[in-house]
């Protein structure tokens, strides 16, 4: 069992998520930073230094979570256990060399019960995916990716009323192998920044069918090899590699293509603007019925929240208030504590704030605050 479910509303320091450039030194890191092979590079409770910041620019870390002294929340239990997340990375990247070898890849008894521990992970505390708003990756860590993806399938597997163990290991474990094919593009074109010219989108969209390829040659359901090439395929029919509309996709396929595509967007704003997670949920959201099959955008929009606990926001009432928690049903109104001014004045008796009350529905969230704002009350300073 997820042990921070032990420490359940035990109010601790809020996490904000700010690019590189808006820390500052003497912050206090809230979250490890891992490299790509899955080693701690920074500890949670580290103070950062002029020092350590060169280092984590050197690193290409582009943003990181951090505590914020100034707002504490109910804690929110990490969305999976470090051991079984890496023990998960190990077994992806396993695979990884299996095939990099030239050889067959097969699940050993160990590697099973490890897929076992990401579902029952998910079905223990499904509400643990709130803190996949929080995810944070290298854009070249596809193991991290896999696993995330891996994760968030599972919960939407779960919020779609999946409820046999068997098909929820065998939906993890697709999503685990979804980006097998990747092994065989070029990787200085996999680390590419900015748009790819065609010719290279071409060889890009060829990791689908070369994932199909690898993995069936391995004694896996043929679901997996099914989710590989069609994870990129969209619910009408405009995806690659073939063209398919969402009634000629397998199920465990229309769930890994929305959970792929918004993992996908959530590390993109990791390297810009990490306040700006509530894009990531709008771009699912307006690909619904469209890119996304309908009824596994409502799951796995029901698994995340528009604006992730410990978000600032400003409100058209002129007030800045920090996102406490959200209602399901409700996501575009959560509950706030308001702490200051739209001009950044604190408030001398920050106050809660329910925009779902009948009495508040005249009040709504205008905007989420950019990192340098959000930096700036952190700090106290304006």
């Amino acid at each position: 069992m997820n042990s921070a479910k032990k420490s359940e509303n035990r109010p601790v320091p809020s996490m904000q998520r700010l690019a590189l450039e808006f820390i500052q030194p003497g912050m206090m890191l809230a979250r490890d930073i891992y490299d790509e092979g899955g080693t701690i590079m920074v500890s949670a409770g580290a103070i950062l230094t002029d020092r350590l910041l060169c280092r984590l620019r050197n690193w290409e870390i582009r943003s990181a979570l951090i505590q914020n002294p100034r707002i504490t929340l109910p804690e929110i239990p990490a969305a999976l256990q470090e051991k079984v997340r890496n023990q998960a990375r190990l077994m992806v990247e396993h695979a990884f060399n299996k095939i990099r070898r030239a050889e067959q890849f097969s699940m050993s008894n160990e590697e099973q019960k490890i897929v076992h521990a990401v579902v029952e992970e998910a079905t223990q505390d499904p509400l643990a995916v709130l803190n996949m708003a929080h995810i944070q990756r290298n854009s070249r860590d596809i193991l991290t990716h896999s696993v995330n993806v891996a994760l968030l399938a599972t919960a939407t597997g779960l919020a779609m009323g999946i409820s046999s163990a068997k098909t929820l290991q065998e939906l993890a474990l697709s999503a685990l192998l979804h980006d097998i094919g990747l092994l065989m593009i070029p990787q200085d074109l996999l680390a590419r920044k900015g748009s790819l010219k065609p010719e290279e989108a071409a060889i890009y969209r060829e990791h689908s069918n070369w994932g199909e390829l690898i993995l069936q040659q391995s004694a896996l359901p043929e679901s997996v090899s099914r989710v590989a090439r069609e994870h990129h395929e969209n619910a009408d029919g405009t995806g690659f590699p073939n063209q398919l509309s969402c009634d000629a996709l397998h199920p465990f396929s229309r769930i890994v293509a929305a959970v792929n595509a918004y993992e996908n967007f959530c590390a993109s704003l990791t390297e810009s603007n990490g306040s700006r997670a509530y894009l990531a949920y709008e771009s699912i959201m307006a690909g619904a019925g469209t890119l996304f099959d309908l009824k596994v955008t409502k799951a796995l929009l029901a698994r995340l929240p528009m604006y992730p606990p410990g978000s600032l926001v400003e409100l058209t009432n002129g007030l800045i208030g920090v996102v406490v928690s959200a209602s399901q049903a409700m996501p575009h109104r959560p509950s706030l504590k308001i702490l200051a001014q739209t001009d950044e004045t604190p408030i001398a008796e920050p106050f809660m704030l329910d925009l779902a009350d009948i009495d508040q529905q005249t009040i709504f969230v205008k905007d989420v605050l950019d990192d340098e704002r959000v930096a700036r009350i952190m700090t106290g300073s304006k």
